[in-house]
């Protein structure tokens, strides 16, 4: 850290017992920003910890503050609110304290920011994960939702739910952030993609946590993403979800259709009014396919034309 100069970095970690694994993040955290020469600072939201936690990051020149409320999502917004008004730097970085990301990395992330060439960047955890880092439920999971972000909201990101990035200040001035959850990572990405922002991902590893115990529940935290992928949908690009529901009439529709047909061509039996329903429902979800296909694309084409506007009023 540089002493008298403005903060450039300001580093975030969410805590709650992590006493086995904050020595280790902070001493690389230090050593990955030292080596750059960044005037940075380095704030512990604590969520109560009742471990050595606070004190060893105290000892290792980290500001601790007390979480007020609960959650991954809420420890990240005060953090984030906390640095803006204090300190106003120009990128922030959230990492976690059980040593699952490795902030010697941190320079890889930064640099997209600080060229311009992305206001956030996401570190991909699936290309260098080492063994057993995530059980297969987790693993299945975050794959799961990363694809359901990309097909619903028509974000080109592999690993929505990473928590490990670097973000410009100017992303968190303007968007607006109110998951108190898991569900955090998700709104921030999306968020930031409506808003015009530029999103990139570098690959990262992904290790063992050190030590203590995962504080996420893959059933209920994945459910609580999954339902805000969907709100998420519904405020952002509803047309494209209604219309791929009315979709799904095709997987009833083929199926009687295919069922009047056998007994049409192969028993001589003639389903009138099964016939036509099928035909009906047939042709509603082909006609909602082509529009969700059509609004998606159209979605797709206004997102574009917002960042163009942003670009250029930068």
């Amino acid at each position: 850290m540089l002493k008298n100069n403005p903060v450039e970095v300001a580093v975030i970690i969410p805590t709650l017992n992590e006493e086995e694994g904050i020595a280790w993040v902070l001493s690389r955290v230090h050593k990955a920003l030292g080596e750059l020469g960044k005037n940075y600072h380095v704030v512990i939201v604590d969520g109560g910890s009742t471990d050595k936690t606070i004190e060893i990051a105290k000892k290792m020149n980290a500001e601790v503050i007390m979480q007020k409320g609960k959650g991954y999502g809420d420890a990240y917004i005060q953090g984030f609110n906390y640095v803006l008004k204090k300190y106003k730097p120009k990128i922030i970085i959230m990492i976690d304290a059980d040593g699952t990301y490795d902030p010697l990395e941190i320079p890889k992330l930064i640099k997209p920011v600080e060229s311009k060439e992305a206001d956030m960047v996401i570190g991909n955890r699936f290309q260098q994960m080492q063994e057993k880092a995530m059980t297969i439920v987790n693993y299945v999971g975050n794959k799961v939702l990363s694809w359901l972000a990309r097909i619903m909201l028509g974000i080109n990101i592999k690993d929505t739910q990473s928590g490990y990035r670097a973000i410009s200040s100017e992303v968190l001035e303007i968007v607006p952030l109110r998951e108190k959850g898991m569900p955090l990572a998700t709104e921030l990405v999306v968020g930031a993609y409506i808003y015009g922002y530029k999103l990139k991902e570098e690959p990262i590893t992904y290790r063992r946590r050190i030590g203590g115990k995962s504080k996420l529940n893959p059933l209920k935290d994945g459910y609580q993403i999954l339902k805000t992928i969907v709100h998420l949908a519904l405020r952002y690009n509803p047309t494209f979800f209604a219309f791929t529901l009315g979709a799904l009439l095709l997987i009833p529709g083929l199926t009687l259709g295919a069922y009047v047909a056998y007994h049409y061509f192969f028993t001589g039996v003639k389903y009138y009014i099964k016939g036509l329903i099928a035909i009906i429902m047939t042709l509603i979800g082909f006609q909602s396919l082509l529009l969700a296909i059509l609004s998606l694309y159209l979605k797709r084409m206004e997102l574009r034309l917002l960042k163009l506007l942003h670009t250029r009023r930068s």
